[in-house]
Parts: structure tokens; sequence; C-alpha cells
């Protein structure tokens, strides 16, 4: 077409490869790339509630971690953060038009704790809220979720990096617009 040649791939084919990554993570450690070896030790010592996933690496310095199911990736993925060697690991859920040549990791799933939050702030929906002023909220852990630890939440919120992060929020009561506090 047009002097180029083309493909034209079958969408069966495009769905049972897709199937065969939708329990995978890349994973990318902030500064040197550790080796193989080093990574799969530490996939192995570390992530032991999960059944141990299978690990690639991809030249650029990403691995892809694919799990047995996805309540596995979850976990994984939920439970952070992570680090080797005192570097963090970035963890984010595969998608199927990730390019690994040009890929840079603006928006990285981060752990945000807030501190003091009054006892009708602990709803899902109050929490979920809060931190969309922030970013895109991902995932409660289970100790704000269940409300078992009170004296703050802990929630996963995929930021953008290249923009400032909020260092304060105001809440405000719905009945009176007065401020609960600031967080």
């Amino acid at each position: 077409m047009d002097g180029q040649t083309m493909v034209q791939r079958e969408e069966k084919e495009v769905q049972v490869e897709e199937d065969k990554w939708k329990c995978a993570l890349i994973a990318y450690v902030i500064g040197e790339c550790p080796g193989y070896k080093t990574m799969s030790r530490y996939i192995t010592m570390k992530w032991t509630t999960v059944t141990k996933p299978d690990v690639y690496l991809h030249e650029e310095g990403y691995y892809i971690v694919k799990f047995q199911n996805l309540s596995d990736k979850n976990e994984i993925l939920y439970i952070g953060p992570y680090t080797i060697n005192n570097r963090p690991i970035i963890l984010k859920n595969r998608c199927p038009d990730f390019d690994f040549g040009s890929e840079f990791f603006a928006e990285i799933p981060l752990w945000v704790t807030f501190p003091k939050l009054p006892l009708n702030c602990w709803g899902v929906g109050s929490l979920s809220r809060i931190a969309s002023a922030i970013e895109f909220p991902l995932f409660a852990d289970e100790c704000a979720t269940k409300q078992t630890r009170i004296s703050y939440a802990r929630m996963l919120i995929e930021v953008n990096v290249t923009k400032p992060i909020p260092q304060q929020i105001t809440v405000m009561d719905p009945n009176c617009n007065d401020p609960l506090g600031n967080f």
C-alpha cells in the first residue's frame, strides 16, 4: 500500500495474545536496572503471598511480570510500595499500547497518606473524592477500607509526576460549607 508492505492482523489472534498478558504488570526500577537474576530473586523472596510469577526483561530496562491470575497481580500492585537495593520499583498495569522504546513513566501509582481524617470522612465515596483532588484514585489499603487503623488513610493514586502534587487539601462540611480541616 503506497509503497509500504502492510500486514493485516486477525482480531482473533490479537485477542488470544492480549489474553496471555492480561495478568501482567510492567516494573521499572528508578536508577540502574537490576539484572534479571537479581530481580527474579527479589520477586521470589519478597512476593511470597502469591504464586511465583514469570519475569521477562526488556532491553529498554523494563520488566514484565506475568502472574497466574488477576487476584495475584492486584495483590502485589496494591500492597506496595517496593524497593530493591534502596531504589523504588514502579509498578503499572500493562496496557496493549505500551511503547517500550519511548514510554516515560509520567503517570505512576503513588501511595499517599491522609493523616488525621475525621471519622465521617472514612466512607468509600469520601476517600475517593479526597484522593481525586490529587489525581486518579486506584485503591485504598486494607486498613483504610476496613477502618482498622484510623490515625491515617493510605491510598494508591495514579499521579502525573510532571505536574505539582497538592501538599494540602481542604475538606468541606456538606451541611454548612465550613472546612472540616486541611489534610
